[in-house]
């Protein structure tokens, strides 16, 4: 069963009825704080990942060429003109209040295309381990919460495509893990740290132009990267 993700689902519904609840009561002063908070544990999930890596060189080839390869596809441009057009859907065709569409938007990114809640859902069906995402439900239920408080109901709802595609990747990578190795979840363990760290870089604003979901195809190539690195230099 995998915890992590029913974990981490619940979180972002609970937080989302939450927010609603309590509306604009959450001060600016206490949003940004949680903000921060959020980036720096981030960060340190980032650290207690990279810090598994078995071989480095392929881990950083790995993020170099998916970066570059998401980057000339324009990924993370992708999601959200998709993410655009599936909330103006679902809040109301064209009469929605732009700005309102853009927020939402960025909430179902944020929910469903994170690069740290992929990597958590694949790291749990190959290795079973749910740590990364329940690790990640409590950032989802406090982001979930603000989001909620100012944008209301439809921050909850979105709860449901992100279980939808943490499973999807879940049920993917389960057909995969009798091929891959303990190198290879290593190497792949530590790409998922880089782009934890970005992720919190960006929340905490240190570094706010770097396009996460770009660099997701790194976490794929990871094991291919990692496979051969190993064959070759052990």
């Amino acid at each position: 069963m995998p915890i992590g993700i029913l974990t981490d689902v619940a979180a972002t519904l609970l937080g989302g009825i939450a927010g609603c609840l309590l509306g604009n009561r959450i001060s600016d002063r206490w949003k940004a704080l949680l903000n921060n908070l959020l980036g720096m544990s981030a960060l340190v999930l980032g650290i207690t990942l990279v810090v598994r890596v078995h071989a480095l060189s392929a881990a950083i080839l790995a993020l170099l060429v998916g970066g570059v390869l998401g980057e000339a596809a324009g990924l993370e441009d992708l999601v959200n003109r998709a993410a655009c057009a599936v909330t103006e859907k679902i809040a109301g065709g064209t009469d929605a209040d732009p700005a309102y569409l853009a927020a939402v938007s960025a909430a179902l990114v944020l929910f469903c295309f994170g690069g740290t809640g992929w990597f958590g859902a694949l790291n749990e069906g190959i290795t079973g381990d749910g740590s990364v995402l329940i690790t990640k439900s409590i950032l989802d239920c406090v982001t979930a919460c603000i989001f909620a408080a100012i944008h209301g109901k439809l921050i909850p709802l979105l709860s449901v495509p992100e279980f939808c595609v943490l499973m999807t990747l879940y049920l993917l990578s389960g057909l995969v893990s009798p091929w891959i190795s303990p190198e290879m979840i290593a190497d792949f363990s530590a790409v998922g740290g880089i782009i934890t760290i970005t992720a919190g870089l960006r929340l905490t604003k240190i570094k706010t132009d770097i396009k996460v979901l770009n660099l997701l195809p790194a976490l794929i190539l990871a094991f291919f990267l990692s496979a051969a690195w190993t064959a070759v230099i052990g």
